[in-house]
């Protein structure tokens, strides 16, 4: 299970036109802001990361308000944790936790849970968060990261996993960002 702690937030590539037609974008693009925005909430670190950004884009201009302060790193390798910047990122917020959300689910996201599982790393890759340019591809991902050792989750069953009871001070603020 999630800990408040243990846990951070690592966004890739939710860029340009891509993020607009992969598929179930709308659901992804929400998912991804009601997550990213718990985790503000929570306090949670978050590393986020761009593919080839003068390439395809920047991040979807719909999540770039929640990310206010923070900045972007740009990547060229399909698995994040290959990018000196991105692992030392990563390594840096000392959570052994990862949750992962962005595109594609077959690729990036696939790479990096496995390598950050071989890493020793507790990878949640959100399911409602995270998306292919066709549903197949998407969950053909999902199964690759299992069989990689990462697990699914979605963006309502993991804030309500790190905040563990409705007794949370957050409770309210997080259940209102749900609805």
């Amino acid at each position: 299970m999630l800990a408040i702690n243990d846990t951070q937030l690592v966004i890739l590539d939710i860029q340009g036109k891509l993020s607009e037609i992969v598929y179930q974008s709308e659901q992804v693009l929400k998912g991804s802001s009601q997550l990213i925005q718990g985790s503000r909430l929570l306090n949670l670190p978050i590393v986020w990361a761009e593919q080839t950004p003068e390439k395809l884009g920047a991040t979807h201009s719909s999540l770039v308000p929640h990310l206010a302060g923070l900045s972007p790193l740009s990547k060229a390798t399909f698995s994040a944790y290959r990018t000196e910047a991105i692992a030392k990122a990563i390594e840096d917020n000392v959570r052994k936790q990862v949750l992962l959300i962005g595109v594609e689910t077959h690729i990036c996201i696939y790479q990096t849970t496995a390598d950050l599982v071989k890493a020793g790393y507790e990878v949640f890759v959100v399911a409602d968060a995270v998306s292919s340019r066709t549903m197949e591809n998407k969950n053909i991902g999902l199964k690759m990261v299992k069989q990689a050792g990462g697990k699914i989750s979605c963006v309502e069953g993991a804030l309500f996993s790190l905040l563990g009871g409705s007794t949370h001070e957050k409770f309210r603020e997080i259940a209102k960002l749900i609805k």
